[in-house]
């Protein structure tokens, strides 16, 4: 059985301080992703989870199964259309239009994913099945931070990773990201944690 260990190789980008921003350069990565818009409390959003997750899952157990290799199924992401930190601060939830997705590691393919969606949809139990696509995500250079607690609290940490963008001499470009750990449903708020990141350019 070939092992690979994706949360290891990519530490560098799903592990970040609390106390200070820092930037890194995100290589070009394959994903799963799903495209939305609305409340993410909200059922689209809970199905497109649904959706992502168990064609995640269902591409990890058919590689182990079927070519003995075996990964681990890393955290879900989001890109959020909205630089302006006051829609996470309190901009109509509605209006919000978001992309969430999965790492993969390079040995999938989008013909492994088309599989694998296709097996998904013939069990599928959400009303709507949304529109599920294999992807390279490039986002290249981008600061980060960890925030630590609920999501609806984001907003300062926001604030003061935009600060040291502006800091470090570069200015906001494309849609703020985040990657989050731990279970909502399970994990206490106040022990959320989410790394917040934002692509950046020389201003």
């Amino acid at each position: 059985m070939k092992v690979i260990d994706l949360k290891k190789k990519l530490k560098p980008f799903y592990s970040a301080s609390a106390a200070k921003p820092s930037i890194v350069d995100v290589p070009a990565l394959p994903t799963i992703m799903v495209d939305g818009r609305g409340d993410p409390g909200g059922p689209a959003f809970q199905e497109a989870v649904g959706s992502l997750y168990s064609v995640a899952y269902t591409l990890k157990f058919a590689f182990k199964k079927e070519k003995a290799v075996d990964y681990p199924v890393m955290a879900l992401e989001g890109l959020w259309a909205a630089d302006d930190p006051a829609v996470f601060a309190g901009g109509r939830r509605d209006d919000w239009e978001w992309t969430i997705f999965i790492v993969l590691p390079d040995v999938v393919t989008g013909k492994d994913v088309a599989a694998a969606v296709a097996a998904v949809k013939k069990k599928a139990k959400f009303p709507r099945f949304p529109e599920v696509r294999f992807e390279t995500f490039a986002e290249g250079k981008a600061a980060q931070i960890m925030h630590i607690g609920p999501y609806a609290a984001e907003g300062p940490t926001v604030e003061r990773l935009h600060r040291f963008i502006e800091d470090q001499g570069y200015r906001l470009r494309g849609r703020h990201h985040e990657i989050y750990f731990g279970d909502p449903r399970r994990a206490a708020p106040e022990k959320l944690k989410t790394i917040l990141r934002h692509p950046i350019e020389p201003a």
